[in-house]
């Protein structure tokens, strides 16, 4: 399977994307949270 990769610059609009609720496990997409200040941190490496 191929993945594209692509490094987004300031100003770019994030792509959609799904993800699993922290606290409820419920899946949340980007566009259900356009409405209100968001911050996405993306980190790896251990805890």
């Amino acid at each position: 399977m191929s993945r594209e990769s692509k490094v987004l610059k300031v100003g770019d609009r994030a792509p959609e994307f799904r993800l699993p609720d922290a606290a409820t496990g419920e899946e949340v997409a980007l566009s259900d949270l356009l409405d209100r200040p968001l911050m996405i941190y993306f980190g790896r490496g251990t805890w």
